[in-house]
């Protein structure tokens, strides 16, 4: 009768063969849940929207598009993108199932009301109200001054025109 005695170590080096194996398998699956999708954003005329913001929902990844409207991201499987831009309402596309997309987004008719540009930025007109003021070109022909500074006097609110010589020629307030 013959005893077959194994070498410790000999188990524990397949056991190590092993283990690898099963890392690499679970690394190639977690790659495989992840895909590259990529799209083009539109308005509703047909127009490529430039720097529209893509998200996929949930997570900080995502991007916005490029001056032909084109976007490419690295998505999970199952994920939901988020398309949003200024005056557009925010619309969610699933993914699954998909390579590419073409969206096209719908107008915000709230959001799309009457915006007045100023120096510094853009606002909503109803909250620059009483900081709009003008005159028509025909009330300031009507005046007898000799320039447009001392025809301003007196007809824009807020206006306060000073001329600070009397001497011939230097008649600009």
């Amino acid at each position: 009768m013959k005893i077959n005695i194994q070498n410790p170590k000999s188990r524990f080096k397949d056991l190590g063969l092993w283990l690898a194996v099963v890392l690499l398998l679970v690394g190639q699956t977690a790659y495989a849940q992840t895909k590259t999708i990529k799209g083009v954003v539109k308005d509703p005329a047909g127009e490529t929207v430039i720097g529209a913001s893509v998200l996929e929902k949930g997570t900080t990844n995502g991007t916005i598009t490029d001056f032909d409207g084109n976007f490419m991201l690295e998505v999970s499987e199952n994920a939901v993108l988020q398309i949003s831009y200024i005056g557009f309402q925010t619309i969610e596309v699933p993914v699954k199932g998909k390579s590419s997309l073409n969206v096209i987004l719908k107008e915000d008719t709230e959001v799309l009301e009457e915006v007045v540009v100023v120096g510094y930025g853009a606002q909503k007109k109803e909250s620059v109200v009483g900081a709009i003021s003008q005159v028509s070109s025909k009330e300031l022909l009507k005046s007898p001054a000799a320039n447009v500074s001392q025809a301003l006097a007196g007809k824009i609110t807020g206006v306060v025109t000073n001329q600070t010589s009397g001497a011939p020629g230097a008649d600009d307030a």
